[in-house]
């Protein structure tokens, strides 16, 4: 069984890059504090950021708090209450559940769209009043209404902010990945062109900062300091990838943390009378590291709470319906973000298991499940309980399940598009019936092979395979996490019924019942930089 690099080994904790020689700050000694999460989609955490930025303000007086976007959705609680759990106590991350929070601001992130219809408008608005704090959004125009206004709009929505944190006036503007277009939307802005034209006017109002506060792919960052240099912002947070990383592009730096605040980005801007400012940048762990502070631990109890009642009686059950035992496992389950969405992991490989056995009478030969939608984010104990609610927070999405036909040269396009953009991004699979080789370094992926009763063998560019996918990544009607090579017109039987992901799972676990599952990690996925088994075929070209 191949090894997993730590958590710790897979992402350093510290970025501190030297101001040019001839940077020398206006005000020295003067600094902008930042504190960024991303990508938050549970509340659980959010006692410690609380505690996080306290400890911070007692540092450096003034603290910019920065979320770069995808909170609304999805979530458990997001199902029933869409966002307004997060608003909530979000509200409360300066202490003042009742005073606007000069000082926080947050991005648009693409799952703030999960409600596409028209009628939707409305709830993405009503978060937005809710709001103590400020959403930035620089580069998407909403559609009008009959009175012509637009269908979303806010007091809290703005296009960017001139701010003075501790003496030094700030810019701060937003954009967000167009992967999502709901139709309140009107259109989404190109972000290079959006930047170039914001960084000019918050310079030309007396900006001494400029920040991009982002949702967009760490190559889309990238390309905004690479054509914009000195007239970009001065630096970028972002979101959207759930790993902590971190971008150097001419003397400039985006930074990221860690999904569901398992870590938040402490950053020190230093300011220079030109070119880029002295960052200073580490990564805090959140859960396990800081104290909760009580009064947004009281306040995400509350809403945990609430929901477990209101959802088991909704459905006529007993209270303590999520916590219902539907299974176990005698081995750690591996489902935590920072490694599901970049390898093969052991509750993957059970679940694309789970999945091909389930269509197998069919003929199906392989499955392939976007990791984007397995969404738990954290490990399960070796002989922990597996619950409803573990189910019901791993499958945020109904993931119906279907069979499709494709050729040889179709897989290879599929693990191509897999291991593009290697950095904790949703659209990773987690695969069973075929292998294949994946070299990081160079994001490629080949030595396709197919694992048969007969032993593992090359794919054939033209020979048809029989795989099973869930319906999102066919559906033309989303953005099919990028798998643009997958059609409806594949679906074998366009008719057939498209069994639920989740309720394969459970019907597998307790089947399994009181023996538990032992799932490993195979060697299906062999990656270049880690040893152990692999099953992918040598020479495959």
């Amino acid at each position: 069984m191949r090894r997993h690099l730590s958590v710790l080994t897979l992402f350093t904790a510290l970025l501190s890059l030297p101001v040019m020689a001839d940077a020398v700050s206006d005000s020295a000694g003067k600094q902008v504090p930042v504190l960024l999460i991303n990508d938050v989609y549970r509340l659980h955490n959010l006692p410690g950021v609380r505690v996080l930025r306290q400890q911070l303000e007692e540092q450096h007086g003034d603290v910019l708090l920065l979320h770069a976007g995808d909170f609304l959705f999805p979530s458990l609680l997001s199902r029933k209450y869409r966002g307004e759990q997060m608003i909530d106590v979000l509200n409360l991350l300066d202490g003042d559940p009742d005073a606007d929070d000069p000082l926080m601001f947050i991005a648009i992130g693409n799952h703030e769209f999960e409600k596409h219809r028209l009628k939707f408008a409305a709830m993405v608005k009503s978060r937005m009043d809710e709001s103590q704090f400020d959403w930035v959004s620089s580069n998407i125009t909403y559609k009008k209404d009959q009175a012509g206004k637009p269908m979303v709009y806010s007091s809290h929505l703005v296009p960017s902010k001139l701010i003075e944190v501790n003496g030094v006036k700030v810019g701060i503007f937003g954009l967000t990945i167009d992967s999502k277009h709901p139709a309140y939307v009107e259109s989404f802005s190109d972000p290079v062109t959006t930047a170039r034209n914001m960084c000019e006017q918050l310079r030309s109002q007396g900006a001494g900062v400029v920040i991009a506060l982002t949702h967009l792919t760490m190559d889309q960052d990238k390309q905004i300091l690479q054509q914009l240099d000195d007239k970009g912002p001065d630096i970028i947070f972002g979101g959207h990838e759930h790993n902590r990383q971190t971008a150097e592009v001419n003397g400039r730096v985006v930074i990221k943390a860690d999904a569901d605040a398992l870590t938040a980005a402490v950053t020190l801007i230093r300011p220079g009378k030109s070119g880029p400012p002295m960052v200073e940048n580490r990564f805090e762990q959140i859960p396990g590291k800081l104290q909760r502070d009580p009064q947004v631990a009281a306040r995400v109890a509350a809403w945990q709470q609430r929901f477990e009642q209101e959802f088991c009686q909704d459905r006529g059950l007993t209270a303590e319906c999520l916590g219902e035992k539907v299974g176990h496992s005698r081995v750690e389950l591996v489902a935590e973000e920072l490694l599901i969405r970049r390898f093969e992991t052991n509750i993957g490989n059970w679940i694309a298991d789970i999945a091909l056995q389930h269509f197998r009478e069919k003929g199906a030969q392989i499955s392939f499940i976007n990791a984007g939608s397995l969404r738990i984010n954290h490990n399960l104990a070796k002989g922990e309980a597996i619950t409803r609610k573990h189910m019901n927070e791993l499958f945020a999405y109904p993931n119906h399940m279907v069979m499709i036909k494709i050729k040889g040269a179709v897989l290879q396009q599929i693990i191509n598009r897999a291991v593009r953009e290697w950095s904790g991004n949703g659209h990773w699979l987690q695969i069973a019936g075929f292998a294949f080789r994946h070299d990081p370094q160079s994001e490629t992926a080949d030595q396709l092979t197919l694992l048969t009763a007969d032993g593992p063998r090359v794919v054939d560019p033209e020979e048809e395979i029989l795989a099973v996918t869930n319906f999102y990544l066919i559906d033309h009607k989303g953005d099919r996490d990028g798998y643009t090579m997958l059609h409806r017109d594949l679906i074998t039987d366009k008719s057939a019924v498209r069994p639920k992901l989740r309720n394969i799972v459970i019907d597998a676990l307790q089947v399994v019942g009181k023996e538990g599952i032992k799932p490993q990690v195979h060697g299906r996925i062999c990656n270049t930089q880690q040893e152990g088994a692999c099953l992918a075929v040598d020479g495959v070209k």
